[in-house]
C-alpha cells in the first residue's frame, strides 16, 4: 500500500530532476559557447519605440 503512494512520487521526482539537469546542461552549453545564439543572452536588445 505504501509502495502505491511512494513509487509514483519517486518516478515523478526522477523525471523532474532529469529534466532540470538536462535543461541546466543546455543552458550552460549555450552560455559558454560563443557560436550559439540565445534570445536570453543577446546584448543588442533595444526596447520597442514609443507610439
Amino acid at each position: 500500500m505504501v509502495l502505491e503512494l511512494v513509487l509514483p512520487g519517486v518516478v515523478g521526482f526522477v523525471f523532474v530532476m532529469g529534466a532540470a539537469y538536462a535543461g541546466t546542461l543546455r543552458a550552460l552549453e549555450v552560455y559558454f559557447d560563443t557560436e550559439q545564439d540565445s534570445i536570453f543572452l543577446s546584448d543588442d536588445y533595444e526596447p520597442p519605440g514609443r507610439q
